[in-house]
């Protein structure tokens, strides 16, 4: 029979590490004699968390829709391209560089511009996410392309099959672990890409939140939206985990 100690040790041993960090917050502000408006202690934060969570629910759901989106898109169009590039070796030639080229932009920069270009709405949100998590996608794809074993090149030539047959049947599947470790990299900041077009741009959700919370002095609902969206690019990366080892386990 499973006793509520077991349950509570079993928590503890999992999540001892939040506990202590949580101690070393509440010590640390109360031994610096920090206001609220600088620094409220956790407690003040679960508080703000609790009577907030209407709102911040339904800010949440916007910040992940925009971030789901931006992470599916980013994930097909690096394996489009990845292919592009596997297919021939003159526009790899062409391709590899300007994904490498996009990857070294401070892209942050141009959140603004691009809003002015785009406007200020939700497609600007997932396009940013997009490009944030397209390169991962790309070059893990382009890795389990290139990867592809001899034998299975052989057994393509001998059987006469095509180029698209091979990519089809062969190549792309043999990717697909690539595909998905490249979700999972992506997951875990594709959340906080969509919060900080929205803090710089204004577009509804928990980023727009803290940008309001943090003019309005109140630090505590500020670092309430930070939990919220914490705890939700957790979820989601474990998600793309789970996924992940489903397909490497039928691959397998």
């Amino acid at each position: 029979m499973v006793t509520l100690g077991r349950v509570l040790a079993s928590l503890l041993r999992s999540w001892w590490w939040l506990v202590l960090l949580l101690f070393a917050w509440d010590l640390y502000v109360r031994l610096k004699g920090f206001n609220v408006i600088v620094l409220p202690d956790p407690w003040t934060v679960a508080r703000a968390l609790a009577n907030d969570w209407p709102t911040l629910g339904a800010k949440l759901l916007l910040t992940l829709r925009a971030a789901v989106a931006g992470l599916l898109a980013g994930a097909f169009l690096g394996t489009v391209v990845a292919v592009v590039a596997w297919s021939s070796r003159f526009l790899s030639g062409i391709v590899a560089p300007l994904a490498l080229l996009v990857r070294s932009v401070p892209f942050i920069v141009f959140i603004p511009i691009l809003s002015r270009l785009m406007g200020y709405n939700t497609s600007m949100e997932i396009f940013v996410v997009t490009v944030f998590s397209f390169f991962p996608s790309f070059v893990l794809v382009s890795s389990g392309l290139a990867g592809l074993p001899a034998a299975a090149s052989d057994l393509c030539l001998v059987f006469g099959a095509t180029r698209w047959r091979k990519l089809v049947l062969i190549a792309l599947p043999a990717a697909m672990p690539q595909l998905f470790a490249s979700v999972r990299i992506s997951a875990s900041f594709a959340v906080l890409a969509a919060m900080v077009a929205e803090f710089l741009t204004g577009i509804d959700g928990l980023g727009r939140l803290f940008l309001l919370a943090r003019g309005d002095l109140e630090a505590e609902r500020a670092l309430a939206a930070s939990v919220v969206a914490a705890a939700s690019s957790l979820v989601l990366f474990n998600l793309a985990k789970m996924a992940e080892n489903a397909v490497n386990r039928r691959m397998a």
